[in-house]
């Protein structure tokens, strides 16, 4: 019994420096520091989760904007809604609403790369110069082939027709 008095007692000499820690580590989160949203939350609980056990509980407004204090630039426009909740909203739909717009970002990053894809691909398949090395019968033609077939998966999107038209000008070539 003496010994679990003991480690009470190095407990409780320690809560309020943890304390001190926890808040300092709390107050200076930044999302920056996290790959995504769901890590930054997830941090920021398990800081408030670990002030409660030392006896210095955070209220949810006080939880709710520290977690939009030190959110991203790509974030703002939900943190300006956070902001003017009246009530603030609870931690749990705060952190929904930002993945739910991390979420739109990355759709939207998606969609960009995939319009770029199709940009490229429009141009068509890359030309080969007349003189170059590759029109050289040395290998059966599978070369151009093989550049037919790379531009065919990426031009996959059109209609059958025009996929049809765009086979018999290759194999002309």
């Amino acid at each position: 019994m003496e010994a679990w008095n003991r480690l009470r007692d190095i407990f409780q000499d320690n809560k309020h420096f943890r304390a001190v820690t926890f808040e300092y580590d709390f107050t200076h989160v930044n999302m920056a520091d996290f790959s995504n949203v769901s890590a930054y939350c997830q941090h920021l609980k398990s800081l408030v989760d670990q002030l409660k056990n030392v006896g210095s509980p955070v209220a949810n407004d006080c939880l709710v904007l520290q977690l939009v204090s030190s959110l991203t630039e790509p974030y703002q426009g939900v943190a300006t809604l956070i902001r003017q909740c009246d009530p603030l909203p609870q931690f749990y739909q705060a952190r929904s609403m930002l993945t739910l717009e991390e979420a739109g970002h990355a759709k939207k990053a998606a969609q960009s790369s995939s319009v770029a894809l199709v940009a490229r691909s429009s141009e068509g398949p890359p030309d080969v110069p007349e003189n170059s090395s590759s029109n050289r019968p040395t290998n059966g033609g599978k070369r151009n082939h093989n550049r037919y077939q790379q531009w065919r998966t990426c031009r996959s999107w059109w209609p059958a027709g025009r996929r049809q038209q765009s086979r018999q000008h290759w194999r002309q070539r």
